[in-house]
């Protein structure tokens, strides 16, 4: 299985010469990329501090390349992260929104007013759909509203749980217009929960997802496909690589992931790393940039 995957330091030469001036923005998803697991910029998986990624901001910087990040995290949470690490312009909830200038303009990418439920309001609608879930899955799914706060799409929940049963009792239940998807393991929030392992689970609009994003951020600033690089480490951010020129999939044992081993199946300009979370993300810009 493993025949297939390509591995960015055997194409990285290559790589490097095609891009050559084109590149104008970077798309990079944040928990276990940019940052390590616990959602720590200077310390790598290993919990060492690790200061290399700060460095490549200053030299994306230098070549007006525009690093955007594009995260399940609410567009509260990603301007204070923006600010922190000196960025203008990010991707939230999974695509659902496009920001700019820290705040100054939001462009939606869907149409709120089709959808038959607002989830993001932590309503009875949406205690109702946990129940079920809950139901379904004892012990091995949770939400609380504290990690749902100022969100205005997509519900988080936290999990280790079989994602097409899942769906299907979704739409099983009157939920057809919704789809929950994997964004990545987690060690952020801790749970009572009885897994081995625990997944970011995002219940969305179904159609949207973080190339949604991009799509229109290309749309509006004008970017083609060669302008475009991104990076990220779980199943939902693969679904980047169609927006861009190279996607860059931050080697964080997904030969573990079926699901992510099976989508990779789907794109031809995919590359994996040989360093993981933060440590993968410098291994690919420092080579390309520096």
């Amino acid at each position: 299985m493993t025949n297939n995957l390509k591995f960015f330091k055997d194409f990285k030469k290559e790589i490097k010469s095609k891009i050559k001036e084109n590149i104008k923005v970077i798309y990079t998803d944040a928990d276990g990329t940019l940052l390590n697991h616990k959602g720590c910029l200077i310390k790598d998986y290993n919990d060492k501090f690790y200061f290399e990624a700060v460095k490549q901001f200053e030299v994306l910087a230098d070549k007006n390349i525009d690093l955007v990040l594009v995260s399940g995290r609410n567009k509260m949470q990603l301007k204070y992260n923006a600010q922190l690490i000196n960025l203008k312009n990010y991707i939230a909830e999974l695509g659902s929104e496009v920001i700019y200038n820290l705040g100054e303009k939001t462009y939606i990418t869907y149409d709120k007013s089709k959808l038959k439920y607002d989830f993001a309001s932590l309503g009875p609608d949406l205690d109702k759909l946990f129940n079920i879930l809950k139901k379904e899955f004892p012990q091995k799914i949770d939400y609380k509203p504290d990690w749902n706060k100022y969100r205005t799409t997509n519900v988080l929940f936290l999990g280790n749980i079989d994602l097409d049963k899942a769906n299907k009792i979704l739409k099983e239940n009157g939920y057809e217009d919704y789809v929950l998807i994997n964004n990545g393991s987690t060690e952020l929030h801790k749970t009572d929960l009885n897994i081995k392992k625990t997944y970011f689970y995002n219940l969305m609009p179904k159609g949207i997802d973080k190339s949604t994003g991009i799509k229109v951020d290309k749309k509006i600033r004008n970017f083609k496909k060669e302008n475009c690089l991104a990076l990220g480490d779980s199943l939902e951010d693969l679904k980047m690589a169609k927006e861009v020129y190279y996607f860059f999939l931050i080697n964080n044992n997904f030969q573990q992931e079926k699901e992510v081993l099976d989508e990779l199946k789907k794109y031809e300009n995919v590359y994996i790393t040989e360093e993981h979370m933060n440590r993968g993300w410098v291994e690919v810009i420092s080579y390309l940039f520096g």
